[in-house]
This record gives structure tokens, C-alpha cells and sequence, in this order.
């Protein structure tokens, strides 16, 4: 993956030699104090917003959006019918209400002056076509249209080519192999080059059409192929009205959430949708025991034993980059690495656990955050949870021996860092089952806030930013790594960080410790080509005014999030936006197509890229005032 990133010098050696040193000392000066019998700082800890209590909380049913969006689907097309659930995800995370109408049972369209903007998210267009003109006619009027999938039908560049801002021919299906961001649509992601699909199988090859453009079309989006290029996202203003046509098969992934966000934004003059604002750290199994004696690559690179590298090299590596770059970790505890699902749960040694608040104690009083990954590395499921020959773990017997295995991680942890409270539950491998989740939430009233995976293609675990029915808020995990941006991951985690910001402006990101004893995740890298990726990646992220945050920092915020419902008022000279569910404050994204904003009133406005910005409402009404770019 090509990222035209500004490359970052590594500190030169000098530097090296005595930041640990440095870092050593001040560590060891730390925990003379603490043995002395100074506490940490919980106050350091929780610098954010302030929880909402339930009753105030608007679940996502409640909400009631403007039914602005005609969606058009076709429940008998193979093809893009599964993608459908995606895409209604999407417009009910950006407070759009919609009308849904299935071609499969349906005998009309419903009078279009209803409706702002048509979604059609098939390829059959058939039924349609019987009425393409009064569409055409209705988005030459000031209606937004977007096809979300290739529309296959001739008739449509045979008749209405213009609309569509494509040149009069007949097309074919070529391959798509790679995705260029021509454009800055996808915010951070100007000049990028995602791979699409696996170019040494032709079997897994993704197709579009091979349309040609006029020169009024705006092009987003292309796709390099044994064909040559061929665009695979534009718009084109037709009348009064926007046609937006998505020439790519990427509308139903959960990763391209953010494509389907942007692409449906630009069928309007103006829009407003709610977003989180936060960019997070996760570090796994820390503090954790430490291996002990020498790693292969650790040594290799080195010459010290594991311990030495960890106390004197990585930490002081990540609170490095921490000041650096001004980010924050939720750091989530595990006592102990042994594989005991049955009781007695024995406590660590204190040799061992010594180690484990030298880390910690340090790195509370850093305004970081440590939460509960378990008593060992063993994932909460019962006997008849299927691990498909993934995992090598046991499974608890029953709800009793979780508990108290969970009584002992939380007891050694309290017993290490006095006043801090494990608010945050990571599970091991990402492996929580619903069974277990309701044992947690039952037995340990503390946790607040489950951060799992926000895609996970092997069990099916997944889970969104929000509030649960059971009162846990979800803040899964996006992307992990040292090196994001690494393209010969096949999990493509630059595309799903880059779509999450796009739509929920989130980062969740999580690393282990030991990433670089394992040559899966790294080690043939070598620790010092890894945290200069780490760097690149963090560099990148610089560009955006996203908040860094612990967990339980942003964890308010979702709250935020998940309540509010936009109404939206658009006129030549202004925007005016209504809140439902709206509290103290809320963050939204405003793409602004047709003029520039020229002041704002209830709230603040801070330009992203080109014609995208981040508003900051501070009350429930808030209007844009715009000015016309000729003007």
C-alpha cells in the first residue's frame, strides 16, 4: 500500500544509550516512593465528559430521523441484496430516516417530492427504468440520487448518459485490482492505493464498468486493472440536483462503512451527521508478568534478555511516542499466563508481580488507563462454545468459577495499584461469549465499557459503538499493529481505520507488548523498524483534530453519540440543524458541496480537508451560515 507519508527520523544513538538510562532511574526513584507508601493519583486517570444516567439515554429505537432517503432495494438479487443491511446501518448511524422499498413486492414508486435523495442499491433496474424519467426529472429538480452498485441496465448510458455525467457507449466488466483515492472524499486518504483484491487468483477478481467519464464528472475514486484505469466513484451535478454513482462492489463490507458515508454525503448541498471524536490506544496484556531469560529476535537485535528490553527499551520506547505524538493507552491487566479454568486460582508471586506494578504505577500517573483483561489469557466461554480449531483454549466450566477467577485478577490488581478502578473489559484473543458478557455484567457492576473486535470474520463476535441492551457501552478495537500501513497485510487495516474515520471519526487501535517476539505480527521487522512504523502511523493520524483519550474518556461521548438525531434545514445562505436527545454537547461532521461556511452560531466549526469539517455543537440549535463560492 502506497502512503505518501512525511517519514519521521528515529533519534540517533546517542539518544538511545540514554533515554533508558534516564527512564531507569526515574522509574526506579518512582517505586522507592511508592514503596514508601505514596498512592497513585486516581484523579490522573478520568479527565473526560461525564457519564449520562440511563434515563437519559435515547436508544437507537426511539430515535425518530426525517424520512428524507427513498431506499431501493431487490430482495431476490443474489448479487447486492446481503449488502443491504450495511448500507441501512450506515444511514441510521448518520440520522437518516428512510422509506425501504423492495422491487421484489412492490408495484410503484411512491411520489418522489417526499423525499431529499434515492438510494438504489441494486443493479436490476428493470422495474425502474419504467420510471427513470420522472427520477431524472426529480433530481434535475434538486433531488440526490446515488447508485450504490453498478447499474447494469443500457438503457440508462443510452438515454440518460449525461445525467449520469458518463459519455454515450456501450460497457464492459473489467477487473479492479487496485483502488486509488484520487480526491481527499475519504478524509487521510488522498493518493492512497488500496489493494482490492488478490491480483495472483483471477477467481476472487472484483469488477466495474469501464465507463468513461465527460469532464464536468467529479471522480473520487479509480481502479487500476489488466485493462488500464477506470473510475469507480463520482458525482455529477445534473440541474439543481446531485447523481453520485459507486461503479465498485464495496457498499456491504463493514470496512468500506465509511465509502458508503461519504458517498451518500455528496447527494446533498450540504449534510450534517453525528460523530464520536476519539482516537485510542489499547495495549493488550500489560501490565502483565514479564518472560523471562532471552528471545530469539529480542537477542538477535540486542544481545539483552527479554526483562532488560522491556524495562529499558520498549517502555520508554511507548512513552515516547505518547509525548511525541500526545496520545493516551488504556492498558488492560492480566495476572497471570497459566492455563487454569478450574479453582484454586493461585495469586502471582510477589517476584513477579513486582515487576508488573513498576510498569504500572508509572504509567497510571501518566494519565493512562488500566483495565481488566482477565485473570489469564484464557477467553470467557462455556463448554459448548465452538473454537473451529482456531484458539488452543480451555473453556470454563461454569458462571461461578468465572467469577471467582475474575475476583482474583481484580484483588491482585487493586492490591498493586491502590484507588484505580478496571472499568474497561478487553477480551483475551477478542473472544467474549453472549453467555459470559451476561456473567460480567451480572457479577461485576465496575465495568462499564467492552472493547471487542468491530469485525471479526471467524466467530462472529462483532460488535458496534453504542450502548448495549445490557447497559455496556461498545467501544470495539478497529485495526492493531505497529505497522498499519505494512501492504502486504492481507487484513488491510489502513482501509478499515480510514473508513471508521470517515464515519464515526474514531480511531481504535490496539498493540501487544510482545508483538516483536512473534513473527507473525512483526518480529522479522525488528523492534527498531517497528516503532518507526508506529511513528509513521502516528504521524499520519496527526493530521486530524480527533481527541486522544483513554477509554473511559471517550466512553461518555458514545453515549453522546448514540442519543442524537439530526434535523437538518437547508437553504442557499444557511444550514440549520435540530437536536433530539442533545445534552451538553455534540460532535458532527458537515460536508458542505455548494458554498463555504462563513460563521457559526451554537457552535464551532474546524475545517478537516476540502469541503469536510468537524462541528463542535454546544446547544441544540445550531445554523451555519454560508456564503456562495462566486459570491
Amino acid at each position: 500500500m502506497e502512503i505518501a507519508l512525511k517519514k519521521k527520523q528515529y533519534a540517533n544513538s546517542l539518544w538511545i544509550i540514554i533515554l533508558p538510562f534516564v527512564v531507569f532511574v526515574a522509574l526506579g526513584a518512582f517505586i522507592a516512593i511508592e514503596r514508601a507508601g505514596i498512592s497513585v493519583d486516581p484523579g490522573a486517570i478520568s479527565k473526560g465528559g461525564s457519564f449520562l444516567p440511563k434515563e437519559l439515554l435515547v436508544p437507537r429505537s426511539a430515535h425518530k430521523p426525517d424520512k428524507e432517503c427513498l431506499f431501493i432495494c431487490n430482495s431476490t438479487e443474489d448479487e447486492t441484496f446481503p449488502s443491504v443491511e450495511n448500507m441501512l446501518f450506515v444511514l441510521d448511524q448518520m440520522s437518516v430516516g428512510y422509506t425501504y422499498l423492495d422491487l421484489a413486492t412492490a408495484t410503484s414508486l411512491p411520489p418522489l417530492n417526499n423525499y431529499k435523495t434515492i438510494v438504489v442499491a441494486c443493479s436490476e433496474l428493470k422495474f425502474v427504468m419504467l420510471s427513470i424519467e420522472s427520477v431524472f426529472n426529480w433530481v434535475n429538480q434538486g433531488g440526490g440520487l446515488l447508485f450504490a452498485f453498478t447499474p447494469e441496465d443500457e438503457l440508462l448510458t443510452r438515454f440518460f448518459y449525461k445525467e449520469m455525467g458518463v459519455q454515450q457507449g456501450v460497457y464492459d466488466y473489467v477487473p479492479q485490482l487496485t483502488a486509488v483515492l484520487e480526491t481527499d472524499l475519504l478524509a487521510g486518504g488522498k493518493g492512497s492505493h488500496v489493494p482490492w483484491c488478490d491480483e495472483e487468483n483471477s477467481d476472487d477478481y472484483r469488477y466495474g464498468y469501464n465507463f468513461i467519464l465527460d469532464d464536468s464528472s467529479i471522480v473520487h475514486m479509480t481502479s487500476l486493472g489488466p485493462q488500464g484505469s477506470t473510475p469507480m466513484l463520482w458525482e455529477h451535478k445534473t440541474g439543481n440536483g446531485r447523481v453520485v454513482v459507486n461503479n465498485n462492489d464495496a457498499m456491504g463490507e463493514m470496512w468500506s462503512r465509511g465509502l458508503v458515508a461519504v458517498a451518500y454525503s455528496l447527494t446533498k448541498p450540504a449534510m450534517a451527521y453525528p460523530v464520536i471524536n476519539a482516537s485510542l490506544f489499547f495495549i493488550d496484556d500489560f501490565p502483565a508478568p514479564v518472560p523471562e531469560g532471552y528471545n530469539d529476535f529480542i537477542k538477535k537485535d540486542y544481545g539483552v534478555k527479554t526483562e532488560y528490553f522491556f524495562v529499558n527499551i520498549w517502555f520508554p520506547d511507548m512513552l515516547r511516542m505518547a509525548k511525541k505524538h500526545h496520545i493516551k493507552y488504556t492498558s488492560v491487566f492480566v495476572e497471570s499466563y497459566n492455563d487454569d479454568v478450574t479453582p484454586p486460582y493461585p495469586p502471582t508471586p510477589q517476584s513477579v508481580t513486582e515487576r508488573m506494578k513498576y510498569f504500572g504505577s508509572l504509567y497510571l500517573n501518566e494519565g493512562f488507563e488500566i483495565g481488566l483483561h482477565g485473570y489469564n489469557h484464557q477467553s470467557l466461554v462455556f463448554q459448548d462454545f465452538d473454537y473451529k480449531d482456531e484458539l488452543p483454549y480451555n473453556k470454563w466450566p461454569n458462571d461461578s468459577d468465572v467469577v471467582m477467577a475474575l475476583n482474583e485478577a481484580e484483588r491482585s490488581e487493586h492490591q498493586l495499584f491502590p484507588g484505580n478502578v478496571m472499568r474497561t473489559y478487553v477480551p483475551p484473543s477478542n473472544v467474549l461469549s453472549p453467555e459470559c458478557r451476561a456473567v460480567l455484567v451480572k457479577n461485576f457492576p465496575d465495568i462499564n465499557v467492552i472493547s471487542d473486535l468491530l469485525i471479526d470474520d471467524i466467530f462472529n463476535l462483532r460488535s458496534d459503538f453504542g450502548v448495549a441492551d445490557d447497559g455496556i457501552i461498545n467501544i470495539p478495537r478497529i485495526s492493531s499493529g505497529y505497522d498499519p500501513f505494512d501492504a502486504d497485510n492481507d487484513e488491510q487495516p489502513f482501509w478499515a481505520m480510514l473508513n471508521e474515520i470517515n464515519l464515526h471519526f474514531v480511531n481504535s487501535h490496539f498493540i501487544h507488548p510482545d508483538d516483536m517476539m512473534d513473527e507473525e505480527r512483526g518480529a522479522l521487522k525488528g523492534w527498531r523498524n517497528l516503532i518507526k512504523s508506529f511513528d509513521t502511523y502516528l504521524t499520519w493520524l496527526d493530521q486530524f483534530p480527533i481527541r486522544n483519550m483513554t477509554t473511559q474518556e471517550a466512553a461518555p461521548w458514545v453515549q453522546r453519540f448514540d442519543s442524537l438525531t439530526v434535523h437538518t434545514t437547508l437553504s442557499p445562505k444557511k444550514i440549520s440543524l435540530d437536536f433530539d436527545g442533545f445534552f451538553d454537547a455534540a460532535w458532527l461532521f458537515v460536508r458542505v458541496n455548494e458554498g463555504v461556511p462563513s460563521s457559526t452560531i451554537g457552535g464551532e466549526l474546524t475545517h478537516i480537508s476540502e469541503n469536510l469539517y468537524l462541528l463542535k455543537a454546544s446547544a441544540a440549535n445550531v445554523i451555519i451560515n454560508l456564503q456562495q463560492e462566486d459570491a
